[in-house]
């Protein structure tokens, strides 16, 4: 604060870049009041697009082809979803609810090949 203070406040969930926060009473004069200023940095893994948010989740070729459980992240923690059988790369599976305020989250699908093909995989792929 101005005057040298500091304050903890509450940053209220969906907030979005930009808007301001009004915190009555405690600006310069005694009816006053002061405003942030709210500033967003951008997260490693998650974008957001109004209440939707979006991650890209690495899935495997296992993954692609059987089909499988995993955990995915979400803003709320993590949660379980099912890859379908014979996902590509670049799908997107909805998280209904799993957003900002009731929003959704999407689930990006980007299929990562194994560092090393062994024998076993190259045979099996050629068959």
């Amino acid at each position: 604060m101005p005057n040298g203070k500091t304050l903890e406040i509450n940053i209220p969930e969906g907030i979005g870049e930009g808007q301001k926060l009004r915190l009555k009473g405690m600006g310069r004069q005694v009816s006053g009041d002061a405003y942030v200023s709210v500033h967003i940095m951008p997260h490693a893994f998650f974008t957001r697009k109004g209440s939707d948010i979006t991650v890209e989740i690495p899935i495997g070729l296992q993954e692609t082809i059987l089909g499988q459980k995993i955990p995915v992240p979400t803003i709320h923690g993590p949660v379980t979803m099912t890859i379908p059988k014979g996902s590509s790369s670049g799908a997107t599976l909805r998280l209904k609810g799993k957003g900002i305020k009731g929003g959704d989250q999407y689930a990006k699908l980007k299929i990562v090949m194994p560092k090393v093909i062994d024998d076993d995989l190259e045979s099996s792929i050629k068959k």
